[in-house]
């Protein structure tokens, strides 16, 4: 490579790196007109192409990467996620295979596995079983392991590996909340709440918000209301941040019909996740039963300038102006 066209692109690499993603990807088109036959460049410009959401150009990039390198690892980690991103991930399923047979890709894995279709996923079962024997002391794809084979029906297997991170003492709280799941199937949902209450109590379990969360569902299964709600807030004491429970708290006002606590619960939850339809639904669903059409824009208003690309919102602005009210 050039020396100089080497110190361009290292100077590219950095403004990718250090997040500054629209001057490098002006630093990179204009080293693109050079039409460099090198896998290291098209393959840092999918890389950007891919933090950029340009998915299109993205693949093309790594494609071509690929021809001058069809080897190269750092291109085919992209090409697969680009793959999975445009929901072609029975196309990636082969090359996450190849990589995992090379070393654990843990997060590329999970990503596969939660895109493929439940027959594609099957098609697994054999390579996650080489992968357990290949690496036998990996905490993270045990557990990746367990969840994939509870997914396909073999519950059994799944309670096995979980049971054998307990012992290795390297189940995480999730993976146990997974495991007294899985052990507690077939119960009442009075048994599991037993149970579940049972094992909080004790002093190494009680912060557990996986295990909290569980118990909240239980607890709305049966109708227990009020302890579905101190759960839940229990748990957000515990994880603030945790937004799939604090979800879980908002539809629960919804359903107890607390417009003014569903509307400040679910109005955050979709400031930090806007393509939740579900959260969406609710949330606009109080909006109109409380007739806040006024604050329901101005929320349109606030996901618009923090997402500007999620142009569905400004559909739903002309329908909240129908609303009757101001």
């Amino acid at each position: 490579m050039d020396p100089t066209f080497k110190a361009r692109l290292d100077e590219a690499v950095k403004l990718k790196q250090a997040k500054q993603l629209n001057p490098a990807w002006e630093a990179f088109r204009e080293l693109a007109r050079e039409n460099p036959a090198s896998a290291y460049f098209w393959s840092n410009y999918a890389h950007l192409a891919l933090l950029l959401k340009r998915l299109p150009e993205a693949r093309q990039f790594a494609e071509h990467a690929l021809s001058l390198d069809p080897h190269s690892r750092f291109s085919r980690l992209f090409y697969a996620e680009i793959l999975i991103r445009q929901n072609e991930a029975g196309l990636a399923l082969a090359i996450v295979r190849e990589l995992m047979d090379e070393k654990p890709e843990i997060p590329l894995l999970k990503k596969l596995l939660k895109a493929l279709k439940t027959e594609e996923a099957a098609a697994l079962i054999p390579s996650f079983q080489e992968w357990l024997r290949r690496y036998p002391a990996h905490p993270e794809l045990l557990s990746t392991a367990a969840e994939f084979y509870h997914k396909a029906g073999q519950t059994d297997r799944a309670i096995a590996l979980y049971q054998e991170m307990l012992q290795k003492g390297e189940a995480s709280d999730f993976a146990y909340e997974r495991l007294i799941a899985l052990k507690t199937r077939g119960l009442s949902s009075e048994e599991k709440i037993m149970q579940l209450e049972a094992i909080l109590k004790l002093s190494s379990r009680k912060t557990n918000v996986h295990l909290l969360g569980l118990l909240a569902q239980e607890y709305k299964k049966v109708g227990e209301w009020d302890k579905a709600e101190q759960t839940y807030r229990e748990i957000l004491k515990l994880a603030p941040h945790d937004l799939f429970q604090k979800k879980q708290l908002g539809f629960l006002y919804a359903r107890k019909g607390d417009l003014e606590r569903t509307i400040e619960i679910l109005s955050d939850c979709l400031l930090n996740d806007p393509d939740d339809t579900y959260v969406r639904a609710s949330l606009f669903s109080a909006f109109q039963k409380a007739g806040a059409k006024t604050a329901a824009l101005q929320l349109i208003e606030q996901v618009l300038a923090r997402y500007p690309d999620r142009k569905s919102y400004f559909g739903l602005g002309k329908k909240v102006k129908k609303w009757p009210g101001k």
